[in-house]
């Protein structure tokens, strides 16, 4: 315990608080109690099921215990991200904000199997990664400080999307040429059958965690969905309407970019997480090889033991990307 709150021992307390002056009886009150009360929290926090009140209180006090107890700060930060896997609002927050890393976790998962290694996340997406979780650390903190109308302008900056009642064409026809997005929705589907899995025993142990899981995946399949839709636009585009008015052939024009700028934020954001997908797909086992096949074909996997890699969805994007790499979804549509 010395080391972790840097307090002298008790042999030389004394005479340290009579040198520097200090009441010796309160003060060293006072350094047994806060001892005490660090070793109490460290013993709660081996607790295997905690409540996110009992989280938020014990956050709290190791809080006003930090600046005092520099050590203390890495325990703060684990008990603020208990709080956030059982705060729903954070969830759906992080589930806006995330990016797709559905290529990168399903080979983590193949190397696992094979005893094999895969190469790090792409600098854009793990740098995206960072920034959701501040944003999500710092919503919560504003929520359980007591900031609640700064919690709620961190919710209202990022609106929840809607869960989509129907597909749209551009989604279907992403997801039916990239392996990437229909793993994503694959993936979504199985975390929700987990999630309600009669022998899912550690999650109806704590309601807040069946909560805000069900909050997250609802929240991330509307953001799927919004992806999908826009790079489906953006590699496939639409053709204009045979009768659309001349006046409204622009306003056509311009629904990939809204759809890009509603699903990533921004233009710039968006050409970061594709660019950071293809750097990430040229660097991982196999390699894509070139865009020579057919637009819709995808080549045989020469290791068939591995979930096929998504060459056409990286086919399709470095193509796009390429003809105007600033600016993402300005070609118009073509017409029939």
């Amino acid at each position: 315990m010395r080391a972790l709150t840097g307090y002298p021992p008790p042999a030389v307390l004394g005479l340290s608080l009579q040198r520097a002056g200090e009441p010796e009886e309160p003060t060293t009150e006072l350094v047994i109690s806060t001892t005490l009360r660090v070793i109490d929290l460290l013993e709660r926090t081996e607790r295997i099921e905690r409540t996110r009140a009992e989280l938020i209180e014990d956050w709290h006090t190791v809080e006003s215990l930090t600046a005092d107890v520099p050590a203390l700060a890495p325990l703060a930060d684990w008990l603020l991200d208990q709080i956030v896997l059982r705060t729903a609002a954070a969830q759906q927050l992080r589930a806006v904000l995330e990016p797709d890393l559905t290529d990168y976790l399903r080979d983590q998962q193949t190397a696992d199997a094979l005893s094999g290694t895969t190469p790090p996340l792409d600098t854009q997406r793990a740098t995206h990664l960072t920034q959701v979780r501040h944003t999500v650390r710092a919503y919560t903190t504003a929520l359980y400080a007591g900031r609640v109308q700064e919690a709620q302008d961190l919710l209202d900056a990022f609106p929840i999307p809607a869960r989509a009642l129907s597909n749209s064409g551009p989604a279907a026809a992403w997801r039916q040429h990239s392996v990437i997005a229909q793993g994503a929705v694959d993936a979504l589907a199985a975390q929700r059958a987990a999630t309600t899995a009669v022998d899912s025993f550690g999650i109806f142990a704590d309601p807040d965690l069946l909560r805000t899981e069900t909050s997250y995946l609802a929240a991330r399949e509307g953001q799927l969905y919004l992806m999908h839709d826009a790079l489906g636009r953006l590699a496939l585009p639409l053709p204009i309407p045979r009768d659309l008015p001349l006046a409204l052939v622009p306003v056509a024009a311009a629904q990939t970019e809204r759809r890009l700028i509603e699903a990533y934020g921004t233009l710039e954001r968006a050409a970061q997480a594709m660019d950071g997908q293809i750097s990430y797909q040229l660097a991982a086992p196999p390699r894509p090889p070139a865009c020579h096949h057919r637009h819709g074909e995808r080549p045989a996997d020469p290791h068939p033991q591995r979930p096929q890699r998504p060459h056409t969805q990286w086919c399709v994007l470095r193509r796009r990307r390429h003809q105007d790499p600033s600016a993402p979804g300005h070609d118009p549509p073509r017409h029939p």
